[in-house]
């Protein structure tokens, strides 16, 4: 995990050395809970790999994340969703995988 990370961070240094504002964000670990609850969300919000997240930017994401999270917290039928798409992503499932690419 830690090569990732010093490979990210240098990739970043070498994005704002050009110029670039960059949004940092690092995430340790495999496919988990905050990626079911993230592709659950948008899968409700109707985006899907074909249709992809079409002029969307990094910061959206990232307030998508905090209403799928905030979502996870107060829904059982929401959290219980997630974590079978974190189950199915681990299992290498098509149709999970497919939401991993919106």
């Amino acid at each position: 995990h830690l090569r990732s990370t010093i490979i990210g961070d240098t990739l970043c240094r070498l994005e704002e050395f050009l110029g670039h504002d960059v949004l940092r964000l690092n995430h340790v670990g495999d496919w988990g809970t905050q990626f079911g609850m993230l592709i659950t969300y948008l899968r409700e919000k109707g985006f899907t790999a074909e249709k992809g997240l079409g002029d969307l930017q990094i910061g959206d994401l990232v307030n998508f994340y905090k209403q799928a999270k905030a979502r996870f917290d107060e829904d059982e039928a929401f959290q219980t969703a997630s974590r079978k798409e974190v189950v199915a992503l681990q299992a290498g499932d098509a149709t999970s995988l497919s939401g991993w690419k919106i």
